[in-house]
């Protein structure tokens, strides 16, 4: 994969920040949302760090403390919230990180098959574009779908789909939500029009 182009300045100070703090730590994680999108699929606008962490939601406090140590403030009205929603807002200055703590086998199969990529001056583990898709197809807000769809483009013709076909059909059924599948669907036949 290519490099990706040089972050905003403070952005950059906060991704080798926080990317050095999970390494010394040891704790194995995949940069997803805007930055990996620009990465993998096509760069655009984002001022947040949004990382998924192999850690299981019963270590929140233990993260959470950590993070304090090293001169984060915890943006989550208590641990007990982070606790309920699977995830951890960490702010540093006027930027946050968003980190997700691992809770699905789907998200296990993405950690098993990630990528190392070169991103403001340090080696960051993002996921496959398969598995960034699905990632995506999860919230499945308006702009995840704009993010599924430059991925989409850019790995035309090079996509695993019988994995992203395997995974989507999986999560749908275990969230008993046929929508994912239906989205995938579409998302890969607009493309296949676009390309086409």
């Amino acid at each position: 994969m290519p490099t990706a182009k040089k972050l905003q300045p403070d952005l950059d100070d906060l991704l080798r920040k926080t990317i050095a703090l999970l390494d010394r730590w040891k704790i194995p994680y995949l940069l997803i949302g805007g930055l990996a999108v620009g990465i993998v699929g096509e760069a655009r606008a984002t001022h947040d760090i949004d990382l998924i962490i192999a850690v299981p939601l019963t270590d929140v406090d233990s993260i959470a403390k950590r993070a304090r140590a090293a001169g984060f403030s915890i943006a989550n009205a208590s641990l007990e919230e982070a606790r309920m929603t699977g995830a951890l807002r960490l702010i540093w200055g006027g930027l946050h990180v968003d980190v997700i703590f691992t809770s699905t086998e789907f998200e296990q199969s993405a950690f098993s098959r990630k990528q190392r990529v070169q991103l403001a001056g340090c080696s960051i583990d993002v996921p496959t574009p398969e598995d960034l898709i699905l990632l995506k197809l999860v919230p499945g807000r308006r702009k995840d779908f704009f993010d599924i769809e430059s991925i989409l483009l850019r790995h035309h013709g090079k996509l695993d789909l019988k994995y992203l076909e395997h995974w989507a059909q999986r999560l749908a059924d275990e969230m008993e939500d046929v929508r994912m599948w239906d989205t995938l669907q579409r998302l890969l036949k607009d493309t296949k029009t676009q390309v086409t």
